[in-house]
């Protein structure tokens, strides 16, 4: 699963799933999460990463950009979190 292989493009995913958010709130929450800043420029190539991979979409609102989850984007959150239940439950 190579799009889980940065910790930041799979957080994103995560907080997106179930709801769609403003770039700018999304990078609010991630930096909020992790307590401290992102570099906008890490911020939205994990963004843009996605969403070539076809696992975030995006649509302009206004002057914003709005990301949500694509099906496929859903798939690799369920299986990620499948794979950490298990992974708990053995320990």
């Amino acid at each position: 699963m190579e799009w889980l292989t940065s910790g930041l493009r799979r957080d994103i995913c995560v907080l997106l799933y179930g709801e769609e958010r403003r770039a700018q709130a999304l990078k609010s929450a991630m930096e909020s999460h992790y307590d401290r800043r992102i570099k906008p420029d890490r911020f939205y190539g994990a963004l843009d990463a996605l969403e070539s991979k076809g696992f975030v979409r995006k649509r302009v609102e206004g002057l914003e950009d709005v990301y949500s989850l694509t099906e496929a984007g859903r798939e690799r959150v369920e299986t990620q979190l499948e794979w950490m239940r298990s992974r708990v439950d053995d320990a």
